[in-house]
């Protein structure tokens, strides 16, 4: 079961583009040609990462993958400040693609969007997770807008020189993979933090974390409505709808039973305190019947919890393999180079 990091790193990388090797071209379109076959380049390299994904490949062998893309890019940079001089000395479609490059590297390198580290996330107080999440959506949101950026950038190159460049300028696959997996992240990390706080009797500290999990999955319930038309294919977004739904049934479920089994372990408490203080004689047949009620309400808690727990777990599942067939099924692995422009 692949990561949800290692999906989101796959959305990232696929949007970028590259050039590399150029020359002193004698026209604007013998240069675009070999921008658009220096893209292909790139392309395929990040077909085999996505491949790997989606074939469920070993962790070691994703992370291999992703470290030769970004020493890629970087050795692109290299060679695009070295030899591409534009057409006439025109430079702006070369230092677009590298400040954008360069954004894609810093990603890379300091997993800024590192989506799998629910444990060391769920450790930090409320203040820090937050500030995290807002972190995460404003580094995607800055992002897709650098890619829109270097897309219209483009588009006003072919302009400048008569060449109709093909761009997009809304919201792609990409970006919409990004949102979900957001979203899923969110409420693993809560879910995580949550699932911590049951092994402790500290109500307080539960029915706080509950209501988190419950903010955010309402404000998640807001964001699928607003993704639904987005693509024809639903699949990830329903993935989404029901995961959130099962966040919220198994906290009205989880909550008052939780809080039963705390009241019942409190009154058992103060049974047993006062026998010690007082030793006062309590009847061996109260003393069981005390004993009896306080297991039946922790069975029934833990095993609540445990039947939720492996429902989730196939849950998870398949919500992976649905993202997984999303990619899968509306990336179009056509040929960038054949579709970069509408000259022959």
């Amino acid at each position: 079961m692949k990561s949800v990091y290692y999906k989101f790193c796959f959305i990232v990388f696929f949007c970028i583009y590259s050039n590399a090797n150029a020359q002193n071209y004698r026209n604007a379109k013998a240069y675009i040609n070999d921008f658009g076959k220096n893209e292909l380049f790139v392309k395929e390299s990040l077909m085999e990462y996505s491949t790997a994904i989606i074939d469920a490949s070993p962790d070691d062998r994703i992370q291999n993958t992703l470290e030769r893309i970004y020493l890629k890019l970087e050795d692109i940079n290299v060679n695009l400040m070295k030899n591409d001089h534009g057409v006439n000395n025109d430079v702006v479609l070369r230092d677009a693609f590298i400040k954008l490059n360069n954004k894609t590297i810093t990603l890379l390198k300091n997993k800024s969007l590192k989506l799998n580290d629910y444990n060391a996330q769920s450790g930090l107080d409320y203040s820090e997770i937050f500030k995290n999440f807002s972190y995460k959506e404003s580094e995607i949101s800055k992002y897709y807008a650098e890619i829109l950026g270097y897309e219209s950038i483009k588009k006003e190159f072919g302009l400048k020189y008569n060449i109709n460049i093909r761009n997009y300028s809304k919201r792609n696959v990409f970006e919409y993979n990004a949102y979900q997996n957001l979203i899923f992240y969110k409420l693993n990390v809560l879910d995580d933090k949550l699932v911590q706080l049951l092994k402790y009797r500290k109500a307080d500290d539960v029915i706080e974390c509950v209501n988190f999990i419950t903010s955010v999955s309402q404000e998640s319930l807001i964001k699928t409505d607003l993704f639904k038309d987005d693509f024809t294919d639903t699949s990830l977004n329903d993935a989404n709808i029901e995961l959130i739904n099962f966040m919220l049934s198994q906290n009205e479920k989880l909550l008052p039973l939780y809080k039963e089994y705390i009241t019942v372990y409190e009154d058992f408490q103060k049974i047993k305190a006062k026998f010690l203080e007082t030793n006062e004689v309590i009847k061996v047949e109260d003393y069981n019947a005390e004993v009896r009620r306080y297991n039946l309400v922790k069975n029934t808690f833990f095993d609540a919890l445990l039947e939720i727990q492996v429902k989730k777990k196939e849950l998870l599942k398949r919500w992976y393999f649905t993202n997984s067939q999303f990619l899968k099924n509306n990336i179009e692995f056509e040929n960038l180079y054949e579709k970069f422009t509408n000259v022959d």
